[in-house]
């Protein structure tokens, strides 16, 4: 400890004493330690805005099952195909117990809604409450469907915020009033809450304001009468148990529909997989460009240290000849290194966190860094690795004098 207290002083007078040369290896410290945390705020920034949309999406353990046509070895027997029915989702919910939700839905595109002289063509889906847990929708004023509007197949609907708004005079309150819906009254019991991720100025998130709900028994007998479902989707009990349910599904609607395989079973992992992907890539380049500041930093370090042993070279010799060893000499030098590299550290991330606050105030919301504890660990990492990778070889160098040789030298 008092070697390396010792070092860590040496350091800083070698400092005090040579103030521009250790300035400019302090900025090349500096530089690469705050290009290395604000990159690695971008790549935060970019996953997290990606990985909450996933997460708006249902989330990693959400199975989507949808209609499809028949393979070609099945073609002929198309007239058979009966698609999604209200009894899938019965038979799934009784035969897999992995399954924590299950949401069927009726989807009616383009249906056109009015109030006096406003008119709106929105999607409207026929759901149950199902949905709002499968995906991630909050009521946030009003209420959800209760059982009687389901017996009753009430003609009641649930409002997205950016249909309100196109129905609606500003301030005024949907709750309690009637939509034209198809020609019949609606009552309005319910409004969604607003979603909102920026990226730039596109909202990634108003597919979830542009939506209305109905209950799924009024969609089947009035808007929409059949009862074919366009989509069934699924919420596995764990991660865990995902591909478990995947397999149960598919093997419980197959037996449904006859051995007829007119449907698709899907999940969310393909679009995990492209994100871990995409962001191993951001990884390595992350890395490539931390490799490159750190080659940089350890060669003004280095540069430092060559020349600070060559002016003291005496005083090397000095210490050897009263008992200094070899290894006295070499952590000596080391400390100074890593005290030269850790200012530079230290300057680089509070250059990195007024970088970062510009930018978020610069950039479009969704396109700007995050401030994250990964990026310090990462910048005061990096610093550390510099100094000691760039102190060695003249720590070594000076260690390996003569001492006989220094004290003549001149």
């Amino acid at each position: 400890m008092k070697r390396l207290l010792s070092g860590i002083l040496n350091g800083l007078g070698e400092i005090w004493g040579h103030k521009l040369r250790s300035l400019l290896t302090i900025c090349c410290v500096m530089l690469g330690v705050a290009s290395m945390v604000v990159t690695t705020g971008f790549m935060e920034g970019f996953f997290s805005g990606w990985e909450r949309s996933l997460q708006e999406q249902g989330g990693v353990e959400k199975i989507t099952g949808s209609p499809r046509a028949l393979p070609e070895r099945q073609a002929p027997l198309a007239p058979a195909s009966r698609g999604f029915t209200l009894d899938d989702a019965e038979a799934l919910r009784a035969l897999v117990p992995t399954l924590d939700v299950i949401s069927p839905e009726i989807d009616f595109p383009g249906a056109r809604l009015s109030r006096g002289s406003r008119r709106h063509e929105v999607r409207i889906q026929g759901v149950t409450n199902s949905i709002f847990e499968i995906n991630r929708y909050e009521i946030a004023r009003g209420r959800m469907f209760s059982a009687l509007d389901f017996a009753d197949r009430a003609n009641v609907i649930i409002l997205g915020s950016e249909v309100v708004r196109e129905c609606f005079a500003p301030g005024e309150d949907p709750l309690g009033r009637y939509l034209d819906v198809a020609g019949q009254p609606y009552l309005v019991i319910g409004v969604l809450q607003h979603y909102e991720r920026l990226w730039g100025t596109y909202n990634t998130l108003q597919w979830k304001n542009k939506i209305a709900f109905v209950p799924i028994t009024t969609m089947a007998t009035k808007l929409r009468p059949t009862d074919r479902l366009n989509w069934l989707n699924m919420k596995a009990r764990d991660l865990s148990l995902l591909r478990e349910s995947v397999d149960a599904a598919s093997n419980v609607l197959a037996q449904q529909h006859r051995g007829l395989i007119d449907f698709t079973v899907t999940t969310n992992e393909q679009q995990l997989a492209s994100f871990s992907s995409t962001k191993a890539g951001f990884v390595i380049g992350g890395s490539a460009i931390a490799g490159v500041s750190l080659l940089v930093s350890g060669i003004g370090i280095m540069n430092l240290m060559l020349a600070s042993i060559n002016e003291r070279v005496r005083e090397i010799g000095i210490r050897k000849a009263v008992g200094a060893t070899p290894f006295n000499i070499f952590s000596q030098f080391v400390a100074e290194a890593v005290t030269l590299s850790l200012i530079g550290g230290v300057a680089g991330v509070g250059v990195a966190v007024g970088a970062i606050k510009l930018l978020g105030t610069v950039l479009p919301p969704g396109s700007a860094p995050l401030l994250a504890p990964s990026a310090f660990v990462v910048g005061f990492a990096f610093s550390v690795t510099a100094g000691v990778l760039a102190g060695i070889y003249p720590a070594i160098q000076a260690a390996k004098l003569d001492p006989i040789e220094a004290l003549r030298y001149e």
